[in-house]
């Protein structure tokens, strides 16, 4: 009798010791599971580049990530417990945003819920700014909670306004529009879920995190080191062109590219070798058949060890700044262009000629090189102006300036001064040289013939003046003064000839 109660109770605590073993094999299990889905969370939520909030039935904050640190200036602590509204809403709003917190207590609807739109939040610092607002439910524990992604849209606002002023200030030259998308990334990783409370918390996190990827706008997926999709929104699937069937389990570079390695310049790659985050830019293919520039950006995932894990990567599409980068560098060009050609002529202007005659003077000053200066205008130009009219005049001015660029040298400096007054900045070359190349112009001018109306025709030439540097006291008005002085000497020796300055 004694023998069969020792075995009865050595049975009962095996069977306990059984229970017991199982039970907390699931609570480590659950454990285990709690903290990869704590990491992921932790991972997204801290690589996001928008605000995430989350806050429950009473208005109140329950979660706060880095990037809303970054936005409004509270820390998580500081605004976790908080109510929404008097944290963030500017005091004449608040009243107007509380109204429809009844409702959402009661049903999860309300009027912004699953809907985007803009609002006016203020900041720990009292200032005022605008965001985009992304709003979605969920039902906790019979309660509904609201989760938030909010955007900074105030550079965006404000780049709007840049580009209008902008647009105004140069319409009958060009267009600008600029606008700069800065986003910050910052890494840091919070436990945000009460570990004794492990089969709750682990519910709450796989919810919480099925709401944040289902309310980025942006392409968003995690690969592990195998480079296998193990998790992506609807937006990067759609963007790829793949089916959801297409892309899960199966490695990046083969579902999307149908290659056997990773491919070049992968960024992918470089996070899990670095273990850094990393970005880049890529043209891509849109499933319309249109191309759009997108920013990668990658963020690792560490398991217990320190080691990547996994690397989440979030897409950004960037073709509009990549457009205004592109229109500002046409703009700059063009204002450039317009800002030291002559429209006639298609010559360098007056300003123009004077910054390369500055620069020239003072390269030559600086290496002790020759520099030489022909000043030349058209003969009785006024005349053919005042006889047959401004259109003559233009076309003898195209006629010279077209007959200069053909005999000048491909260093010579050519423009139109003004009027009909035409200078020539001569690099590395002697008054002699000068003098020598001067004849060639006169000569090639003085063989045009130019058609006026009533089928007349007339010669064009030339009175040249010639002026060399570089003397130590030299600078652009004594120089362009000692042209002007020579040219004048031919105009009065009769026109059609060249004339040396004296110094």
């Amino acid at each position: 009798m004694e023998l069969h109660f020792r075995l009865f109770i050595i049975a009962a605590l095996a069977a306990t010791g059984i229970i017991l073993f199982r039970a907390i094999s699931r609570r480590n299990l659950a454990l285990d599971a709690l903290r990869e889905s704590n990491e992921t969370l932790n991972t997204i939520t801290a690589a996001a580049k928008d605000a995430i909030v989350m806050m429950d039935h009473q208005g109140i904050i329950s979660f706060w990530n880095p990037a809303a640190e970054m936005i409004f200036g509270h820390r998580a602590d500081e605004a976790i417990g908080r109510e929404l509204h008097a944290l963030l809403a500017p005091p004449r709003l608040r009243e107007q945003y509380r109204q429809g917190i009844g409702r959402f207590r009661d049903t999860g609807e309300g009027p912004t819920i699953g809907r985007t739109i803009e609002l006016t939040a203020v900041r720990k610092d009292v200032t005022e700014f605008p965001l985009e607002l992304s709003l979605s439910s969920l039902q906790l524990k019979g309660k509904w909670h609201a989760v938030g992604v909010l955007r900074d849209i105030s550079q965006r606002k404000r780049s709007e306004e840049e580009l209008r002023t902008h647009r105004e200030q140069l319409e009958h030259l060009v267009e600008e529009r600029t606008e700069e998308l800065n986003a910050v990334n910052d890494l840091l990783r919070k436990e945000i879920l009460d570990r004794t409370r492990t089969e709750e918390a682990l519910e709450r996190s796989e919810s919480f995190l099925h709401t944040i990827f289902d309310s980025f706008h942006d392409p968003f997926s995690i690969v592990d080191r195998e480079f296998r999709f193990v998790r992506f929104n609807d937006t990067y699937a759609r963007t790829r062109n793949k089916l959801s069937k297409d892309l899960f389990g199966k490695r990046c570079y083969e579902a999307l590219h149908n290659k056997t390695t990773v491919c070049d310049d992968c960024v992918v790659e470089k996070t899990f070798r670095s273990k850094d985050p990393c970005a880049k830019e890529k043209l891509m293919a849109l499933p319309d058949g249109m191309e759009a520039w997108f920013e990668i950006s990658t963020y690792p995932i560490f398991d217990q060890q320190k080691n990547v894990s996994h690397v989440v990567e979030y897409t950004r599409d960037i073709t509009f700044r990549k457009k205004e980068e592109e229109e500002k560098e046409e703009l700059i060009k063009t204002l450039n262009h317009l800002s030291t050609t002559d429209s006639l002529t298609g010559l360098l202007n007056r300003r123009a000629l004077n910054d390369m005659l500055d620069h020239e003077i003072n390269r030559a000053s600086r290496y002790e090189t020759d520099l030489s200066l022909i000043i030349c205008d058209v003969d009785l130009f006024k005349h053919i102006n005042d006889t047959y009219g401004h259109t003559a005049g233009d076309r003898a001015l195209t006629a010279v300036s077209e007959a200069l660029r053909r005999t000048l040298r491909k260093a010579d400096i050519l423009g139109r001064y003004g009027g009909d007054e035409f200078m020539i900045i001569l690099p590395e070359t002697s008054q002699a040289g000068a003098l020598s190349l001067a004849e060639k112009v006169r000569s090639a001018v003085e063989g045009l013939e130019l058609e006026l109306p009533g089928s007349t025709r007339t010669g064009l030439t030339l009175s040249i003046g010639v002026a060399g540097c570089c003397m130590p006291e030299d600078n652009l008005d004594s120089l362009v003064s000692l042209a002007d002085a020579a040219l004048y000497k031919s105009k009065e020796a009769g026109r059609n000839r060249i004339s040396a300055a004296n110094r």
